[in-house]
């Protein structure tokens, strides 16, 4: 066995939890979430992030090989911390033995799942944490994903119980329903719709102690979850979920959650969720209604068998239904649904072997993890001896029996995270030592894995506090493959094939070819072959073409409320402009890691000319929302508007840009009296530090007649001058922070924004639309 490229070994002090199939998972935003019993890990790598560089933590290990000591991969880490605290005490709801939980004599986390991206006011994932006394939480990040505080935001399990109050009247029932077990968030379904709905139509499902599920969403407006449906599975406690892709035609998208019981059995429910789009009575923005059905499919994946299922997962097969992957102990399960795609479907079953690799070793431990790796066709599951198993030919002859030439096969993989473990610990090992893997998952979706382990050694028996724990989280590529044509691949089809609806942030969609174009000898080799993908690709109509229809309302909350919807889904749900920004991130990331001066230069010149189109896109949607609304702007929008027109002229170089931007411009033939405190009766701005005067000549810095430069805010174009500003975690563009957008707010709640400015309800709007960057479509964090 040839040895494997390891990019990370690093040591985390944490107790571990049970072995689990979502215990270590990839959020949207490019997060690595590792469950412990007493926090969660949140951790990012720093391929493709810019801040926070000096908080970078680095650990790998040496093969004293230079093909396989690759450059480490550094990460950005903080913790959602668990305080043990308990809110629910069930005996005071029920007193029936039916209801204790024994859990709560140590309190710990059990569970966690991860939202779509873009839900939280900063745009960012939201976090559902499950502890062992069966409450259910959600906790967001405050100022600062990467390395500032996560926070509960909300205690659902207070919403479950008033849902239970209200469907039944036994307060053992009651308790039993509201007694969770498991969770899983769904993804965000792609409607096929131009551009996409700023609605959000993910949903958390809950399982219970009653045997049936419970149906979240999340209300963005009012910061809470609520309850949108709920279904009976089981006479039996629920003990595991799964939910299916999306598959969505016609505003209807349907999928399947699998939902297995304590005795083993597996329910199939089918899910459709209906979209209804209705312009509103203002013209200016749509209104959006979601109905949601459930229906039991008919069948069952497993029957009753009296072994419980220790983890489940859907594989996403290209061209068949998906495929579920059920692990019981000692046996592996696949089910799919009945179809005329497929090669085959219903039920199948297979013995997994045992793999010898230190003492510990045995088929009958829990899965730690599942995963489908679609260019070979496999699904991967780990078990928490540490041993690897593959099921080969997935979607048309699944068998355990390796073909002669696969290099990823069950012994293969096995010895490999072993060799790994060897090299990892300080100390010699030996073959009583065992490294216990409490979570696994795929880092690229190829042959790079990310998993965690604890060492142990069974035969002794001495007692080990919680201060003494550490889990090693290792991130290595498993077996040899054509990197560089892997590179090209998945970079054509990330460019390429980018739907608003399967959209991540840049530093996790992207996560596979960051990890690889970290080298500056690849991207020497790739240099021209990259620059053709970014610059020759189609990805249609840059400038898509629609019409912001005049707004028919009065100026008030309203106004302010569909305006921002507008803008935000005009600024981020075409997938052309999509694709533009994913082009972009690539070409950045390559400036910064190019060595060559000459190579640097080229990925510069294309990273420019697209950074160009995105602004130009930009102006033009604020023109076009500006037009619309242009009967109701007061001096201070007006001000604004007038520079927002003068930046577009400037740009030059779009015939159609400069087109509205004219027609806007007539609509205010004169600068207005000037109502604004700096004293100004034009364009330009005044310099904090001489007074001088700065002209309006570049969007994105400005220098005074004496020198000093001023960086300018990437939505307004606005002098940045104070410290209360969000930075872009990919290209560190900066924004003024989002200000208080209800009509009549006081001008002291925005104050870091410039007198000139804080009159404006359009460039408040702007702020608040833009809570991604609109440059390379990553987060925003709040550094001070």
């Amino acid at each position: 066995m040839s040895e494997v490229s390891v990019f990370t070994t690093l040591g985390l002090p944490s107790v571990s939890i049970a072995p689990s199939v979502r215990g270590l998972q990839f959020s949207e935003d490019g997060q690595a979430m590792l469950l412990t019993k007493y926090a969660v890990y949140i951790l990012t790598p720093d391929a493709g992030v810019n801040v926070e560089l000096s908080s970078v933590m680095k650990q790998a290990l040496d093969f004293k090989s230079p093909s396989r000591s690759p450059q480490p991969l550094g990460w950005l880490r903080t913790i959602a911390e668990f305080d043990r605290s308990l809110v629910h005490q069930w005996p005071i709801d029920c007193q029936d033995w039916g209801s204790v939980c024994l859990g709560s004599l140590d309190p710990s986390l059990q569970a966690l799942a991860l939202s779509p991206t873009n839900l939280t006011s900063n745009a960012g994932c939201l976090l559902a944490l499950l502890n062992s006394n069966l409450e259910l939480t959600i906790w967001g990040a405050t100022r600062n994903f990467l390395t500032g505080e996560w926070a509960q935001l909300q205690d659902v399990t207070a919403v479950l119980k008033e849902a239970a109050a209200k469907v039944s009247s036994s307060a053992l029932l009651q308790t039993l329903q509201t007694q969770s077990t498991c969770i899983e968030w769904t993804p965000q379904p792609d409607w096929g719709l131009t551009p996409a709905p700023s609605c959000d139509a993910s949903l958390l499902v809950v399982g219970n102690r009653a045997g049936s599920v419970t149906f979240l969403r999340y209300d963005g407006a009012a910061g809470q979850m609520f309850v949108v449906n709920r279904a009976t599975v089981s006479d039996r406690w629920v003990c595991h979920l799964a939910w299916s892709p999306w598959e969505c035609q016609d505003g209807t998208c349907e999928a399947m959650l699998a939902c297995a019981a304590v005795n083993g059995s597996v329910t199939i429910l089918n899910v459709r969720q209906t979209l209804s789009v209705r312009t509103s009575d203002s013209r200016l923005s749509s209104d959006h209604e979601l109905a949601l059905s459930i229906l039991p499919h008919g069948e069952f994946a497993c029957e009753a068998d009296g072994r419980a299922v220790t983890g489940m997962k859907w594989t996403p097969v290209h061209g068949r239904t998906p495929i579920l992957i059920i692990h019981k102990i000692g046996t592996v399960s696949l089910w799919s649904a009945p179809s005329s795609q497929s090669r085959w479907s219903g039920r199948k079953e297979f013995a997994l072997r045992t793999q010898k690799r230190c003492a510990g070793s045995s088929a009958l431990f829990p899965a730690s993890g599942i995963c489908y790796v679609p260019n070979r066709d496999l699904a991967i599951v780990s078990l928490s001896d540490g041993s690897f198993h593959v099921v080969h030919k997935l979607s048309v002859e699944p068998t355990l029996d390796s073909p002669t030439s696969e290099a990823a096969s069950s012994g293969v993989l096995s010895a490999a995270s072993r060799s790994v473990f060897l090299h990892s610990e300080a100390e010699r090992m030996t073959a009583q030592d065992v490294d216990w893997i409490n979570g696994m998952t795929a880092y690229d979706g190829y042959s790079t894995f990310m998993w965690t382990y604890e060492a142990s050694r069974p035969t002794d028996f001495s007692y080990k506090h919680d201060a003494k724990h550490v889990s090693t989280m290792v991130v290595a590529q498993m077996w040899d493959e054509n990197s560089d044509e892997r590179v090209i691949q998945t970079l054509t089809e990330r460019v390429g094939r980018t739907k608003f609806g399967s959209v991540k942030a840049p530093i996790g969609h992207l996560r596979s070819i960051f990890l690889l174009l970290r080298e500056p000898p690849r991207i020497a080799r790739l240099h021209r072959r990259i620059l053709d993908v970014l610059r020759d690709l189609p990805v249609g109509d840059t400038m898509p073409s629609y019409v912001i229809p005049q707004y028919g309302g009065d100026r008030g909350n309203k106004l302010s409320g569909e305006f921002v919807k507008s803008l935000s889904t005009h600024l981020f749900g075409w997938d052309s402009i999509l694709c533009l920004r994913v082009r972009y991130a690539v070409a950045a990331f390559c400036q910064d890691y190019a060595v060559a001066p000459d190579i640097k230069q080229r990925f510069t010149e294309v990273a420019s000319h697209l950074s160009r189109n995105i602004r130009a896109y930009f102006l033009l949607t604020v023109i076009r929302h500006l037009s619309a609304v242009g009967t109701l702007l007061n001096e201070s929008d007006v001000y604004f508007a007038r520079r927002t027109v003068l930046l577009a002229v400037t740009l030059g170089g779009f015939a159609e840009l400069v087109q509205e931007a004219e027609a806007l411009s007539r609509q205010f033939p004169r600068a207005p009296n000037s109502g604004n405190q700096d004293g100004q009766d034009h364009l330009d701005e005044l310099c904090p530090a001489c007074h001088a005067s700065i002209p309006l000549q570049d969007a994105e810095s400005a220098v005074c007649v004496n020198g000093h430069v001023w960086a300018r805010c990437c939505a307004t174009a606005l002098l940045l001058t104070t410290p209360n500003v969000r930075t872009c975690v990919g290209c560190t563009r900066k924004a003024f922070l989002a200000a208080p957008t209800s009509e009549g707010a006081p001008v002291h709640d925005s104050g870091w924004l410039p007198n000139s400015a804080r009159g404006s309800c359009v460039l408040r709007d702007l702020l608040e639309a833009t809570r991604r960057c609109p440059f390379c479509g990553n987060n925003f964090v709040t550094l001070v």
